[in-house]
């Protein structure tokens, strides 16, 4: 994103990272991006998501929302 180094991404995707981690929430956001890739690959419209978890860089990166929290 314009204004963001890519250190910058670096550091925001482990700070995130940690936090799943910690919170036990690997397997959620792993099967959240697969039903939204076989939904998208169905032909299903996927919405932008909801909750901070539509803000997430880590659900950025894994093509469950498109929307880049950095820009």
């Amino acid at each position: 994103a314009p204004g963001y180094t890519v250190e910058q991404y670096r550091e925001r995707l482990e700070f995130e990272l940690g936090i799943i981690e910690k919170m036990k929430f690997p397997g959620y956001f792993l099967i959240v991006a697969d039903f939204i890739k076989w939904a998208k690959a169905q032909g299903i419209p996927v919405g932008p998501g909801r909750g901070s978890g539509a803000g997430s860089l880590v659900a950025y990166s894994t093509t469950i929302t498109d929307i880049d929290p950095l820009r």
